[in-house]
Formats: structure tokens, C-alpha cells, sequence
């Protein structure tokens, strides 16, 4: 079975805190993707600021300006910079601290079980020794639905402690992280969160920390000054992947001046994206947004306003569309701080998955000279993503290598990767 589960899909219910959801005065929405598209080609060199990924967080933990980076494992987090050697933050501390709660996932045996799994996992830029992780979780063992609930250390896992939920919360009301330039706000909510339609409107609640995971401070969810302002919104209920058709929403931020708060409403023609594909939104130097969506036909659309998208044509990969077909893995894609668009080609059903790169200006995808394993036919690669110096790419459970070690995620300095001849 999967490290971050299988039936589960990682998180079953994820919704973001929700002050309320209404009608808002003015002119509905009536934005869509624009008809034409541009080429990869014309676009020059992109330069990823902040990458943030759908379906519930990521098991990888790196941002394109920051050389720290870090992946869940089965015993804890694996935390690695340019400045320092790879260090294990255990948590071990973490299953029994769930299971005094009454959170852990019942045993095969269908007692709790004190084992703690990570699913989701974010680092403070300003905190070297912390890390905040979010682990699989359950109401007395019983699933559906299954819960994340976020957890901080301050001292690299020799301690643990549960983020104090907002006011009128609980510890399975988390919705997930929501990755700053500058630090991580920690979203929470007791509401169920449906896409948005055209005209309606929400407010959302999170907590902050200024000190590392040390004290907290109940905020509103607004857009950084002077950055664009597109987020994920919440999953749907029972976002078990491949069991329903539900949707996660794409929501722009603006600020509400009568109350002056945020308002977030539906991104435009890119309102939505499916639970079950590995999606990206990756805000750029320039100060506009990408989304990366391999399971729409357009699988690459840029905003400068996150209401009018325009799609980005790409070249085939193996002679086929890189977007467009479903499929819950296999369809990982990333932009890299180098300015590369890095994709997993090949069939995790029938051969080993490889990496593929489309370069700046490029008009062709290449092989590249980072090699996966071959297991990668058995266990997938489950997520894909970019440090300032680094590829990392994580497996759905570890997986052997050629130097006789199991490992769940393995990484490729950028300066080093190149297209095989």
C-alpha cells in the first residue's frame, strides 16, 4: 500500500476555512480562457517565483527561490540544503501524540494504530529548524472521510506539537498550507467548499506564525501586496480520487474596500481543476501566474490578473498531446527555477517513467540525463517539484536503486541536468 494511501488519496475532505459564501453586488463573472493560444517558444525565459500544488499539499516541501528543500518519508521528514547534509526530522513523537487525541487510522486488526503518516509537508524560510507536516488522520479510527492534521516542530523532530486551530476550530478543520514568499499560513475549516459560480464570493480564515511555530495569531487569508493573488481553493467532499467527479476550485483574490478584507471569487475560464491530477500553480518573477494541468487539453495556461487565462500550446511528447487525458498518476509536471517545463513521460502500467524537459524557447521535449529507477513501473512517481538548485521528484512508496537503497525521493541539481543526445 501506498505511503500516503491509496482509497484515501492522500486526504479525503479538504476545505479551507470559510467565513461564507454569497451573492456579491455587480455584474456576474463572465470571463473564459481566451480561444487563441501562444507558443512555449514565445515566451522567452520564465522565472518561478512561488510554486503551489492542488489536491491537498504536496510530500514535497521546495520553493524555486530556495535552496532548502524537503519530502515526506515513512519515518518523518527528509530536510536537505546546499549549506547542509540531508537530516531525518523524525516523528516519532508524532503517532503517539494522534493516538491520545483519537486521530490515528485503525490497524488492519481495527485497533488505532500509533503509526504516523506524512502526506504534507512545508518549510519556514525564516526558521531553518522548523518544519511544519501534515499527517494522515481519523474521529476514533473510522474513514470515510479521513482528515489531515497539521503538526509543527521547532527543533528538527525533537519535539512535536498540534497547530492550535483558530478560534471555533478543530485539529481536523485544517485544509492545508498556503506557502508565502516570506513564511506559511495554515488554512482552516468545519465547511464543505464547492467551486465557486460566477457572482459568488468567500472570506477565509487561517493561522500565522511570526516565530517559527512558537506562537500563533488568528489572520484572514489576503492577497500579498504588490503578488498575484491565485490560489487552490478547498477540495470537494470525499475527493477520493477516480470515485467521483468532483471538482477543486481556482480562486483570485481582491480586496473587498467597504470592509477591507479579501474577497476571493472563480478564476475566470479556469475555475476549477479535476481531484485527480497533480496540479501546479506557479507564480513567476514577472508577477503573473501559470497553471500547470495535465488533465485538461490546454495543459499549460498563464493569467496576469487571474480572470483572462491564455493557453500555452506545447509540443507532443511521444507523438501524443501532453494534456487531456485522465489519468490519477503519470501526469506530473513542473516549472523548474531554470525556466525548463519538466514532465514524467511514460506509463507507470506498462514501463519505466523517465523525465522529459522542454527547454526556453525550445520547439521539441528531450530525454533528459536523470534517470528514475526502473521500479517506477510498480511504484509511480507521485509528485514533482523545484528548489532553486534542484528537481525533486518523489515515489508513491519507496522504491529500490541501483546502489541497493530504498528511497522515496530522490534529487537532480538543475545545473546538471541536460537532454540526452
Amino acid at each position: 500500500m501506498s505511503q500516503w494511501g491509496v482509497v484515501i488519496a492522500r486526504r479525503i475532505v479538504v476545505a479551507l476555512a470559510l467565513f461564507g459564501v454569497g451573492v456579491t453586488s455587480g455584474t456576474p463573472l463572465l470571463a473564459a480562457t481566451s480561444t487563441h493560444s501562444v507558443p512555449w517558444a514565445s515566451l522567452g525565459i520564465v522565472r518561478p517565483a512561488l510554486t503551489q500544488p492542488a489536491e491537498g499539499g504536496s510530500p514535497i516541501a521546495a520553493q524555486p527561490t530556495s535552496a532548502t528543500v524537503g519530502w515526506c518519508t515513512q519515518k518523518g521528514v527528509e530536510v536537505s540544503s546546499s549549506t547542509r547534509r540531508s537530516t531525518l526530522v523524525s516523528d516519532n513523537l508524532v503517532g503517539p501524540l494522534l493516538k491520545r487525541a483519537h486521530l490515528t487510522l485503525a490497524s488492519p486488526s481495527g485497533k488505532a494504530s500509533s503509526i504516523a503518516t506524512c502526506e504534507d509537508v512545508a518549510l519556514d524560510p525564516s526558521h531553518p529548524e522548523t518544519v511544519y507536516a501534515a499527517f494522515q488522520a481519523s474521529h476514533g479510527g473510522s474513514i470515510p472521510p479521513a482528515y489531515g492534521v497539521a503538526l509543527v516542530t521547532t527543533n528538527l523532530g525533537r519535539s512535536w506539537q498540534f497547530v492550535p486551530p483558530p478560534k471555533g476550530y478543530t485539529l481536523t478543520d485544517f485544509a492545508g498550507f498556503v506557502e508565502r514568499r516570506n513564511g506559511v499560513e495554515l488554512l482552516y475549516s468545519s465547511n464543505y467548499f464547492f467551486p465557486l459560480k460566477p457572482g459568488q464570493s468567500a472570506a477565509f480564515v487561517a493561522a500565522r506564525s511570526a516565530t517559527g511555530g512558537r506562537s500563533w495569531t488568528d489572520v484572514s487569508l489576503e492577497c500579498p501586496n504588490g503578488s498575484p493573488c491565485v490560489i487552490f481553493g478547498p477540495e470537494a467532499p470525499q475527493g477520493a480520487c477516480g470515485m467521483s467527479q468532483w471538482q477543486q476550485s481556482v480562486l483570485v483574490g481582491a480586496i473587498y474596500y467597504l470592509r477591507g478584507a479579501t474577497r476571493w471569487r472563480a478564476a475566470g475560464g479556469a475555475a476549477s481543476v479535476s481531484q485527480c491530477g497533480n496540479q501546479q500553480l506557479v507564480a513567476t518573477a514577472a508577477r503573473n501566474e501559470f497553471l500547470v494541468d495535465r488533465t485538461r487539453s490546454n495543459a499549460l495556461l498563464h493569467t496576469d490578473d487571474g480572470i483572462h487565462w491564455t493557453a500555452v500550446s506545447l509540443p507532443k511528447i511521444d507523438g501524443a498531446p501532453v494534456g487531456g487525458r485522465f489519468a490519477p498518476l503519470g501526469q506530473m509536471m513542473t516549472l523548474a527555477a531554470n525556466g525548463a517545463l519538466i514532465a514524467v513521460a511514460g506509463s507507470p502500467s506498462s514501463t519505466a517513467e523517465r523525465l522529459v524537459m522542454l527547454r526556453p524557447r525550445s520547439t521539441a521535449w528531450c530525454a533528459t540525463n536523470a534517470v528514475l529507477p526502473t521500479a517506477t513501473r510498480q511504484d509511480p512517481v507521485l509528485a514533482l517539484q523545484s528548489s532553486k538548485s534542484a528537481l525533486i521528484v518523489a515515489f508513491e512508496s519507496p522504491i529500490p536503486t541501483s546502489g541497493g537503497t530504498n528511497v522515496t525521493a530522490l534529487t537532480f541539481q538543475l545545473a546538471s541536468l541536460r537532454c540526452r543526445s
